[in-house]
């Protein structure tokens, strides 16, 4: 894209135009798009990159086999065809299923919307319910990218001022406060809807109190939502999400959106479905068949087989993000201390701090405040999270997600660790994705066959059928917990060490007008000023 072409689409709209330019500028960031120093950016193999969203693990082997029979599949499938409109009954039929034992009403559950991925769904919610220039709420740590789908679909984001104490969910008394300030007084055009991330893209769940607060105040503002929840399945153990649509009067409110990419391991396989209002959905799927025509059924198959897998796959890669997040905030708090022990003093505030633990997701919010004002060896003062993710991916080779695309404007960065160390957890499930391969071929040509005769046929070419249940288990996970630590613990710990010995002075200065607001030492109580409970 040309300067003056970028240029014309920033000022488009004038609100749109931060939120636009933000999303570049951390675009911008992690492909080190104007550095020139030779580091590279987040696809270098030589930075550990803590700003991809893939899955966990590949998918379960019995999805895997479901995508070789579809591909040999010529009664429900065709490689050659457009299946136009042509429907997939049982795919269909587990997803309204899926969303009435989730408790989503009959009403919108049986209306269904499936799409090459929540891209799509997006876009295609947009032009269904959205008139140019109209406006929709988002909180922050929306997904970045919803920003271009909304410009692209001539429509408005409005990020809404969330707190973190609350995780930055959205809270009534959040949205009545933006209303007040924005709408009521003219500023802004009257919303449309809400955007709802559910779990949040920074592992924040929704309790159904929570959402019933919300429920009222959408129904008083006459509000249409999409709730994301592509992270549902992704909860972490003692936690569960609620869908708003399952609330009373919130049916023909909200479309409710998921897919395979986060917690089915299908993000390449460009699935997604979704479901609400039939109003909406109609119109929803009259974008998805004039831009699309079909969905292919390769992906519906394996999104099909996803949903029917064990639940000790989802169970495992929960487990594993459990660990990852606890990991990370133990080597963050590790960072503080060397800072500590380095200057000889604890600073009025820790560099790094955990901006709220996970409850679901793939990654932890991490704010970096106590980085705001210090400078780097290059001179540049740091000012927000594309900075700081500069310095360390130039530093360090560490790339961050930048938090100023998802609506944050101060420090904080996301440290994405759900795919770390793919290479190593994908040799563990090959020989059962093999054999649950070989299998549906034989039964594909030779249906006729039992069981046990598939195995000996496998036996008799040289191969195993048998392969560990233990579905919950890979031994690749190690690899990516010790890529996380050498990101942070070696990469990232010694990098912002010498960032804070660099700014002694200044520290100290922040130090010292601390105690002499408060009247006592900064850090007095046990452990890093700041420093959250787990």
């Amino acid at each position: 894209m040309t300067t003056s072409a970028h240029e014309h689409l920033l000022a488009k709209h004038d609100r749109s135009h931060r939120a636009i330019q933000s999303f570049m500028r951390a675009r911008d960031a992690i492909s080190a798009a104007d550095d020139d120093s030779g580091n590279g950016g987040w696809m270098n193999p030589d930075v550990i990159s803590l700003a991809h969203g893939e899955g966990v693990r590949r998918p379960h082997h019995s999805v895997v086999a479901a995508g070789v029979r579809a591909l040999l599949d010529t009664a429900e499938s065709s490689l050659d065809n457009y299946l136009y409109l042509r429907p997939f009954p049982a795919f269909e039929e587990e997803l309204k299923a899926t969303f009435k034992k989730a408790g989503i009403p009959e009403d919108a559950a049986e209306n269904l919307c499936i799409d090459s991925g929540n891209t799509r769904l997006f876009l295609a919610f947009f032009h269904a319910v959205g008139d140019a220039g109209d406006v929709f709420l988002v909180p922050q740590g929306y997904y970045q990218a919803v920003n271009m789908w909304a410009d692209i679909s001539s429509v408005h984001l409005e990020t809404v001022e969330t707190q973190r104490s609350n995780d930055y969910k959205f809270t009534r008394a959040d949205l009545e406060e933006f209303y007040r300030r924005h709408v009521d007084t003219g500023e802004i055009r009257t919303p449309k809807g809400i955007i709802l991330f559910s779990p949040s893209y920074t592992g924040a769940v929704y309790g159904r109190e929570e959402l019933a607060d919300i429920a009222e105040f959408i129904e008083e503002r006459d509000l249409l939502v999409l709730e994301d929840a592509i992270f549902r399945g992704t909860e972490f153990a003692g936690n569960s999400s609620v869908h708003l649509a399952s609330l009373p009067k919130m049916s023909q409110r909200v479309v409710t959106i998921n897919g395979g990419s986060k917690a089915y391991g299908l993000a390449n396989m460009r699935i997604g479905w979704g479901c609400g209002p039939k109003f909406i959905v109609d119109r929803m799927n009259y974008y998805t068949m004039a831009t699309s025509i079909t969905v292919p059924h390769i992906a519906k198959a394996m999104a099909l087989a996803a949903l029917r897998a064990p639940v000790e796959y989802l169970q495992g890669n929960i487990a594993e993000c459990m660990a990852r997040a606890d990991l990370v905030a133990t080597l963050i708090d590790d960072i503080n201390e060397k800072v500590a022990t380095a200057l000889g003093f604890e600073p009025d505030q820790p560099l790094l701090t955990v901006a709220h633990h996970p409850k679901a997701s793939h990654s932890v919010l991490v704010s970096c405040e106590g980085m705001a004002g210090l400078v780097t060896p290059e001179g540049v003062k740091i000012s927000d999270s594309v900075d700081v993710t500069k310095h360390f991916l130039r530093t360090a080779k560490v790339c961050l997600s930048p938090g100023v695309s998802n609506g944050f404007t101060d420090c904080t960065v996301r440290i994405a660790f759900g795919c770390l160390g793919w290479e190593h957890t994908y040799a563990y499930p090959r020989h059962a994705e093999f054999v649950s391969s070989a299998a549906a071929l034989l039964a594909t040509f030779q249906p006729e066959l039992s069981d046990g005769e598939v195995d000996e046929r496998l036996r008799a070419v040289g191969v195993e059928p048998e392969w560990s249940s233990a579905d919950h288990l890979n031994p690749g996970f190690q690899g990516g917990r010790e890529e996380l630590t050498e990101a942070i613990q070696r990469r990232l710990g010694p990098a912002v060490v010498r960032l804070a010995l660099a700014n002694s002075e200044e520290l100290q200065a922040r130090r010292r007008h601390l105690e002499a607001t408060e009247g006592e030492p900064a850090g007095s109580a046990a452990g890093p000023a700041g420093r959250q409970a787990r």
